[in-house]
């Protein structure tokens, strides 16, 4: 080797150093920015602000204090539960509660079980990071992405608490990535020269791991696995590229896949069969076939396809086409940060064009088709009422990197047709104008999901008002166990009679009535029915606390 080649190769290892040592910098800078964010949002949270929240955070407790997967209330009666205490998780999914439960390990309070939401919220901006720089992105297209996704926008004050966000986000957006580099030929980069290199046999377990840890965290994290699948089929069997990936067979990359799916379900499957006789239970298909959002909550009702079809194809229809329309408001408003959403729209259609960018992103937009498609005809109900607002954070980190490459797209083309713009100085103004519209529309929504629906000193005077060990009735169960430590059951969607053989079956004998009560119980509330069995003990505002005597 002469010495002008030793040089040349001597800088060319150089400027691949600086390079490596900037992307460093950049992501030790994105997490200290990524968790200071976060650790604000922690600090402004003292309890649980919602039902899942609640649910997760009381079942990680009782994991830290070795009730194992067993849980104090019922909060839904599609698995006919037999009594108290009752096996946990068999509607959500465990993974949140297993974080928070390690969280409680480290310190036991609230504050302890938010740690590992926290440390995976704080991070997040790292994977947007990633994946728009795995899209070609710039350097500075890395970094708008990596801030658009640390201010949260509609996420943000749910990510640090223990919920499915966090896990889920990272979970989903990583399965998705993996899947993309799978499938991406080695020596094809074209415009996406990212940070890490394509065609590696090991993304497929990556995916399948990561798949996994997703659908460990919701249900509906099986969709992430069934795109997985499609696109082993597609790119194992579909053309030669699949079958050269080094050197493998296909049967080595679904191997792996799959191998990474179970390494995480496995345990699962194996639980859920001893405990319920089946690898998961029918308690969140049975949903499919609600008629409205309550009746998730019946009990002593068959939920099934009967019912469903006699409820008349006029009103399944309408139901669905309803669930269309918020299902589209939903993933326009909530991923794209309403404003968000041109820039993600140009971003994709250019991007699309080139062949690289075009193979990292097909998962993705077959995850969203797939979900969209899934809550609007099939899971209706619970998708107008927030699964989908949960599941879509999966996008976040891609649409954010998606917007990111949008903004440099728009001034580019503004610039070829305005020859006094400074495209580099006008991408670095309007990014940062974003980036600040993120924050203060994130600071805007979050001010009213800071606060619980319920204010906690109304569950300490209701124990105040009974006895030690009583069982109570109430719309949020696992929030009256968080503040009490009293058993407790949810309402039922039912009249009073069915009510109260529910009530006799668990060993209830308070009931809470509020304003958000079941409709069949509205007499009940307002006075206008009569039940010996019921005697009024308090009010407390909205809030009406019976106790329940024995059935003759």
């Amino acid at each position: 080797m002469s010495q002008l080649e030793s040089q040349t190769l001597t800088g060319e290892e150089l400027e691949s150093q600086e390079s490596k040592s900037g992307v460093k910098i950049d992501l030790a800078l994105i997490a200290i920015i990524g968790l200071l964010l976060q650790a604000f949002w922690v600090s402004l949270l003292t309890q649980p602000t919602y039902m899942d929240a609640y649910y997760y955070t009381t079942n990680g407790q009782r994991l830290a204090e070795g009730h194992g997967f067993t849980e104090s209330v019922i909060w839904q009666f599609l698995d006919d539960p037999q009594g108290l205490p009752t096996p946990s998780h068999t509607y959500w999914m465990p993974l949140p509660s297993i974080l928070a439960a390690a969280g409680y390990l480290v310190r036991d309070d609230f504050t302890g079980a938010q740690i590992f939401f926290w440390l995976l919220g704080g991070l997040l901006p790292i994977l947007a990071y990633g994946i728009g720089r795995q899209l070609g992105a710039e350097r500075w297209q890395g970094w708008v992405a990596a801030m658009l996704a640390a201010a949260g926008g509609y996420y943000a004050p749910y990510i640090s608490q223990p919920s499915t966000f966090a896990p889920f986000a990272w979970a989903g957006g990583l399965s998705l990535l993996a899947v993309g580099l799978a499938r991406l030929p080695a020596g094809l980069t074209g415009k996406t020269r990212g940070l890490l290199k394509p065609g590696r046999l090991a993304y497929w377990l990556i995916a399948g791991v990561a798949a996994g840890l997703a659908h460990l965290t919701r249900a509906d994290g099986l969709l992430l696995f069934v795109v997985a699948v499609f696109f082993w089929i597609a790119y194992a069997w579909g053309g030669r590229e699949g079958r050269r990936q080094a050197g493998s067979s296909p049967l080595v990359q679904l191997a792996l896949l799959l191998g990474g799916y179970l390494l995480v379900m496995a345990p699962w499957f194996i639980r859920n069969s001893q405990v319920t006789g089946g690898l998961l239970s029918t308690a969140g298909t049975q949903s499919i076939f609600l008629t409205s959002y309550d009746d998730l909550f019946a009990y002593g009702r068959s939920i099934g396809p009967v019912p469903f079809f006699e409820w008349g194809w006029n009103n399944i229809i309408h139901s669905r086409l309803q669930g269309a329309a918020v299902g589209l408001q939903t993933l326009l408003a909530i991923p794209g940060l309403i404003f968000l959403g041109p820039f993600i729209f140009v971003g994709l259609v250019i991007l699309y064009r080139h062949r690289p960018a075009r193979t990292l992103l097909q998962p993705l937009l077959l995850y969203t088709m797939i979900l969209l498609v899934s809550t609007v005809l099939l899971f209706t109900f619970p998708g107008m009422r927030g699964s989908l607002f949960h599941s879509s954070v999966a996008l976040w980190p891609w649409t954010t990197a998606l917007a990111a490459a949008g903004i440099g797209f728009s001034v580019d083309w503004v610039a070829a047709h305005l020859s006094h713009w400074q495209p580099e100085r006008a991408k670095r103004i309007f990014s940062t104008i974003f980036i600040m519209v993120a924050l203060l529309l994130t600071f805007f929504v979050a001010q009213f999901r800071l606060t619980p629906d319920r204010d906690p000193a109304v569950y300490h005077q209701i124990e105040e008002r009974i006895g030690v060990g009583s069982i109570v009735m109430i719309g949020n169960a696992p929030a009256l166990y968080y503040y009490t430590g009293l058993a407790a059951v949810s309402v039922p969607n039912e009249p009073l009679p069915v009510l109260l053989q529910a009530a006799d079956r668990y060993g209830v004998t308070y009931l809470v009535l509020d304003s958000d009560r079941p409709l069949p119980l509205d007499t009940l509330y307002h006075g206008e029915l009569k039940e010996d069995r019921l005697h009024l003990l308090a009010t407390f505002d909205d809030i009406q606390l019976y106790e329940i005597q024995p059935a003759p």
